[in-house]
């Protein structure tokens, strides 16, 4: 495959993707005044206490935007803020009781209007298709490690 052709495949079909899950899962996250990211991060702070910085990495978001974006969780009641102790540079976050309220009904949410489809497909191929994605992920991170 020509590498043009292979880039305009991918994106494409990353494209449609990215459009399909925001149709998909933004209606849920709006439901409760939150968006597709600020739902990302309460999922991604889950039940422990997260630093900003590593919420940052985990969900690829700078610094700077990881921050006044879980500051506005914290002014909308969702999580809470604390500097480290050891480490006064170090912010923690956790979910509020609302925020872990807000996080379990997105969950039924998401269990109620999606799990039927999900069943319809096979575990193997919902298998296949996360180990294709790891690989292009992979194959891409291999690429941009040897432009240097």
């Amino acid at each position: 495959m020509e590498i043009v052709e292979f880039k305009n495949t991918t994106w494409d079909i990353l494209r449609s993707i990215s459009e399909n899950m925001d149709k998909l899962f933004r209606p849920v996250g709006e439901h409760y005044g939150l968006t597709m990211m600020q739902v990302r991060i309460l999922l991604e702070i889950g039940n422990r206490t997260r630093t900003v910085g590593s919420l940052g990495k985990s969900i690829s978001v700078a610094g700077g935007n990881i921050s006044a974006m879980c500051k506005k969780l914290e002014k909308e009641g969702f999580v809470m803020r604390s500097r480290d102790s050891a480490d006064e540079r170090i912010v923690n976050v956790t979910l509020s009781e609302k925020g872990k309220k807000t996080i379990k009904m997105i969950e039924k949410d998401l269990q109620r209007l999606y799990a039927e489809s999900l069943a319809q497909v096979d575990q193997e191929d919902l298998r296949n298709m996360i180990i294709g994605l790891e690989k292009f992920n992979q194959m891409v991170q291999k690429m941009l490690s040897t432009r240097s």
